[in-house]
Parts: C-alpha cells; sequence; structure tokens
C-alpha cells in the first residue's frame, strides 16, 4: 500500500496541460519520516532514457515487491517547463502517470543545469509524484554536450543551486542519483555536498562517469558502503549496480548497509527481477507471457487515454497528420521495439527471422483497424509459437506439484550455466534459465572485451590537439548494443548504462 501523509491538508488546484483538478496539499516530509510515509521501498526501478515508461512501470510493479518504486525517464527540464507537447508526451496525470492507486510510489526525475528551468518542470508535476530527482548521473554524450547528468559533478555551486531551489520551493521533497568518483574520500565529499544542498535521498551508482559501453566494469560496492558508512543514518540512501538477480538484492543490502536496491537493465531483461516467490516461473517468466502482458497493458491501459482512436475516427481527408505524429511520439509507444528485443534476446539470435520482424515493426505501421501493435502482435505470434513447438519437444522438468522445477543445479564440472551464491547460509549452485524465460543480459568485462576485439583503444597520432594536451582517449564500444556479440559468462558483469 502506498502511504501519504495527510496530517495536514491543504485543498488547492493543481494545472496540468491546461486541465485544472483538485489536489490536496500534503505536508512536506523529510529524510526518513519521508522514507517511511512511502512505504520505506527497498526494490527500485531505476530511470532510465526512454525506457522506464508508464507502462513498463506497470508491468515491473506487477512482477515485484509491494511498495516498489519506480523513476519515471530522464525529463529534460526547459523541454519540460517550456513545450506542452513535449509534456503531454512524456507525463500525463491523473489518470496515467502518477496515479494514485496505479504508479506509486514514483518519482520523476528531471536534468538540468538551469534552477529557473528546472523548478519551472518540477512545479508541473509535483501534485502527481511523490519526489522529485535531480539526474547527476548520465555519462552518455549527450549529456556532455548539454551540460548536464554525470557532467556536471565538477560544478559544485551550480549542484548546490539546482537541489537548493527546489528544496525551498517544491511542495514534494527533491532527490539525487550520482556516480562515484576517482577516490572513496572525495566520493564521500560529493555525497555530503548534495545532502547538504537539500537532497532528501541520495542514489549511488558505484561506476565512475567513464565506465560505460563495454568500458562499463562491475559497480564497486566498496564505495557505496564507504559512503553509507560515513553519512548520518537519517539520510536514506539506494545502490545501483551489478544488480542481475534477486539474491543481489539482499546481498547488495548487506554488504553496504543501504536502505534500498535499485536495477536498470537487470529490470529491462527481466522485468521481474525483484521477484521474491519461491515460484521459479514468476521469477523467471517465459518471454511470450511477459511479450503478452506487456503488449496487453498498452493496449487497455494506455491506448484508450490516447487520442489516437478520435482521430481515426474522422474522415482522411480531416485527419491531422501532425497530430497523429504527436502520439505517435507518446512516450509509452517508442519504446516498444526496444523493450522486445531485451525481452527476447536469448531468442532473436536463434531465429533471425523474428529479430528482423521486430526491427521492421513499428506503431505507425498499423492494421487493418487501425491498430497500432499490429505488427508488434504479429512478431509475439511467431515467439509463441517458437516456444510452444520448444517445449512440445523439450518439456521442462516439473516438481510434484506441477511446477518448473527451477534452473538452479548443483556445482558440477562441465555442466552449463552461471555459479550464483543463494540461501542462507550462502552456497554456490549452477544456474541455467532456458534461453525462453527471461533472464539477464552479460557483458564481457573491459579486459575481456579487448581481447575479443569488442572494444578498441583509439591510437593518438603525433602533432595533434589531443596529443600535444595529453589527454588519453577512451576506449570506444565497437560493438552494436546489447543485442549483439553474446559473450561468455564466466567473465561477464552487468551494464547499467542505459541507467542515468
Amino acid at each position: 500500500m502506498h502511504v501519504v501523509d495527510a496530517s495536514a491538508p491543504e485543498a488547492t488546484t493543481a494545472q496540468h496541460n491546461g486541465a485544472s483538478e483538485p489536489v490536496t496539499k500534503r505536508r512536506k516530509l523529510q529524510g526518513r519520516e519521508f522514507y517511511e510515509s512511502i512505504g520505506s521501498p527497498r526494490t527500485i526501478v531505476a530511470p532510465m532514457v526512454e525506457q522506464s515508461e508508464l507502462a513498463w512501470r506497470l508491468l515491473s510493479r506487477r512482477h515485484s515487491p509491494p511498495n516498489t518504486l519506480c523513476y519515471t525517464p530522464m525529463l529534460h527540464s526547459r523541454l519540460f517547463a517550456n513545450s506542452p507537447i513535449y509534456r503531454t508526451q512524456s507525463f500525463q496525470p491523473p489518470h496515467l502517470d502518477g496515479n494514485i492507486t496505479s504508479d506509486r510510489p514514483v518519482f520523476v526525475q528531471f536534468c538540468s543545469n538551469d534552477p529557473k528551468d528546472l523548478l519551472a518542470a518540477a512545479k508541473e508535476c509535483q501534485d502527481h509524484c511523490d519526489a522529485v530527482d535531480l539526474n547527476l548521473g548520465c555519462p552518455q554524450g549527450i549529456a556532455k554536450k548539454g551540460h548536464y547528468g554525470a557532467f556536471l559533478q565538477e560544478h559544485w555551486g551550480l549542484i548546490r543551486s539546482l537541489i537548493g531551489t527546489l528544496h525551498e520551493n517544491l511542495d514534494v521533497p527533491v532527490t539525487a542519483k550520482i556516480r562515484i568518483l576517482e577516490t572513496k574520500e572525495k566520493s564521500l565529499e560529493y555525497a555530503k555536498m548534495v545532502v547538504d544542498a537539500g537532497a532528501q535521498v541520495l542514489t549511488v551508482h558505484g561506476r565512475t562517469r567513464e565506465q560505460k559501453g563495454h568500458n562499463t566494469g562491475l559497480a564497486d560496492w566498496s564505495y557505496i558502503k564507504y559512503i553509507r558508512d560515513n553519512l548520518p543514518r537519517e539520510v536514506v540512501m539506494f545502490a545501483n549496480g551489478n544488480i542481475l538477480w534477486q539474491e543481489d538484492v539482499e546481498r547488495c543490502i548487506a554488504e553496504t548497509g543501504v536502505d534500498g536496491v535499485m536495477s536498470a537493465e537487470g529490470n529491462l531483461y527481466n522485468p521481474a527481477v525483484f521477484e521474491t516467490s519461491s515460484d521459479w516461473d514468476k521469477r523467471f517468466p517465459r518471454m511470450d507471457m511477459i511479450g503478452r502482458e506487456y503488449l496487453d497493458i498498452i493496449r487497455h491501459q494506455i491506448l484508450p487515454h490516447l487520442p489516437l482512436t478520435e482521430l481515426l475516427s474522422r474522415e482522411p481527408s480531416k485527419r491531422s497528420r501532425k497530430l497523429l505524429n504527436e502520439v505517435f511520439k507518446d512516450s509509452n509507444l517508442t519504446p516498444i521495439k526496444s523493450h522486445l528485443f531485451k525481452l527476447w534476446h536469448t531468442l532473436l539470435p536463434r531465429h533471425l527471422e523474428v529479430r528482423n520482424a521486430v526491427g521492421r515493426a513499428s506503431t505507425r505501421h498499423m492494421g487493418p483497424d487501425g491498430d497500432p501493435l499490429f505488427e508488434y502482435e504479429q512478431c509475439l505470434a511467431q515467439v509463441e509459437k517458437i516456444i510452444a513447438e520448444e517445449l512440445e519437444r523439450n518439456p521442462e522438468e516439473v516438481d510434484a506439484e506441477g511446477r518448473w522445477a527451477g534452473p538452479d543445479r548443483e556445482l558440477e564440472e562441465g555442466e552449463e550455466g552461471i555459479e550464483v551464491e543463494v540461501g542462507n547460509p550462502p552456497r554456490k549452485v549452477r544456474r541455467c534459465v532456458p534461453w525462453y524465460r527471461c533472464q539477464p543480459y552479460y557483458r564481457a568485462l573491459p579486459g575481456i572485451a579487448k581481447a575479443n576485439g569488442a572494444l578498441k583503444e583509439k591510437v593518438v597520432r603525433e602533432n595533434t590537439p589531443a596529443a600535444k594536451s595529453g589527454v588519453v582517449r577512451k576506449a570506444e564500444d565497437d560493438g552494436d548494443g546489447p543485442e549483439h556479440k553474446k559473450m561468455k559468462v564466466d567473465d561477464s558483469c552487468d551494464d547499467d548504462g542505459k541507467c542515468c
């Protein structure tokens, strides 16, 4: 249950996209009192660029413990504040985003480098979320070009202003997500500054700004523990990085002392990564069934609230192509392809016809009845057929109750699978999840990626500006992304590169 403090309710009216709606202004809580008011979540779905939209949050909540906290995708504060179209495509309360019964607790994340823009954007959504988060962790090139995310970490004065402005002027708390710096001491100093500026929840991603793509490597939990041990207990803190299995959640909390654990790509490849059930079928759902559930959420919970049906009911000559294009840019429709590539990542290399079909599919290629999901439904039908045939040929082993017996086996030499530590007291098992079930993606560590040729060092030629300045180029990702070039699992790690 989502708990809200209402000890001092005050009637007011909220404006969003031109519509007025009554809301109850809440007493602004801080620190641990705020954390407890939203149910003290221990599992958190990370903010991911164009990946943690409402439809995905709804799917993730179904397969996660109650009170799992979800973040919106990273939103651009200036565009959100000044563009009604961008705002409508990105965040649509109260029936969709921030719905009090289906999308809470939820934090809205913004990237920004201007306190005025950030405050204006945050005020547009503060009545429909539990907190507003400042992105200080995005390591991508677009963040460097736009001067936001992790590329603000040298500008502490600006960060103080951004967080402080929200802390002093918003009705809901402000939170922040950072990456570690080059030393534990510097990382702690940075974290203290962010908290002192007014952040009520601090999320620490245990990787540096340079760790991304094939250069991602493992997150360093020792940095997170050092920060946790040296901050007051009143400071609520989440950890991010290295969450592949449900067992990693408890292990991370035990090793670092944080209040909750965030997952990015682990969640994208298996939205049931936080599932604690003893039913293996729930922890590693079949990808045809999770695909069915995902498309049904879009069809039944998202599409009815979009103006697509009304637009298509008009005479063709009276339909506005501009309005149709705006609908197709809705944040719940644009990520479908990417989500299916990740959900089905172990099937696609085996069935290139499905991979090609997903690659060609688009919501703009509507079916005979104007169905924007028509081509994706065709892809799902192929997946369902493939898995049905596989299970007919190779039925799964079941237990006495007729349920899937699960992926874990005793450690034996030469057996396929991944070594995982489970149970209390802990013991190691060999885990081999069938290819037709949702499971994490493993990425080679930088040293292995270089040996395999997936990661290459750029040669700095003499007499170039880079050589003269002494700048050393970072290793570059030479692959085609998470769906390309599977690596050996024994020398691999997860990649939270999409997480901001």
